[in-house]
């Protein structure tokens, strides 16, 4: 049994020995190569583009903690200006308030998603049941727009207040949703 198994050794061996085991081993040392290099430049991408993200991510966070006025509190600076220009007692100052108030109304709705070329499309989109002073707000919106399109258009304080009203009204409304 012992010279049945070196026979088989020594056959294995001889059979074996026939191979070119250098010319096999160094093109798989090649390709073992050249698949370390693909993976380590994968990896330093992969890792290049999470630094990025960690980056970019923590520059919003930073941005939003060291951030001194809240949208809110911006917001309503904003309403605080308008107010301060319809107490001036000058109409041109009043018609600038709603020009502003309408402004913020719009940025209101653009942010919300409404989609149109002006205010008006986008408050087209506006339903009661979304806003129930949706009637109101078209007339502060005419009001609005006979400033910007009618030179020797005439606006006394109480339209003044009452559109003013009606858009802070809408706004405070809008946000809520």
């Amino acid at each position: 049994m012992k010279e049945e198994i070196l026979t088989i050794y020594n056959n294995f061996l001889d059979h074996y020995s026939l191979i070119n085991w250098h010319g096999i081993i160094f093109p798989l040392k090649i390709i073992s190569f050249l698949l370390s290099v693909f993976l380590i430049l994968f990896i330093f991408n992969i890792l290049f583009k999470i630094r990025k993200n960690i980056k970019n991510s923590l520059f919003a966070v930073a941005e939003s903690v060291t951030s001194s006025d809240s949208p809110k509190k911006e917001l309503n600076k904003k309403w605080e200006a308008i107010m301060e220009r319809l107490e001036k007692n000058n109409e041109s100052d009043y018609k600038v308030a709603i020009i502003e108030a309408d402004n913020i109304f719009d940025n209101l709705l653009i942010k919300m998603g409404y989609q149109g070329e002006d205010m008006g499309e986008r408050l087209k989109q506006v339903t009661k049941a979304q806003l129930a002073s949706i009637d109101e707000l078209w007339q502060a919106h005419k009001i609005r727009n006979r400033i910007a399109h009618e030179q020797d258009f005439k606006l006394t304080y109480l339209q003044a207040k009452r559109a003013i009203e009606i858009y802070q009204q809408a706004t405070d409304n809008l946000e809520a949703l």
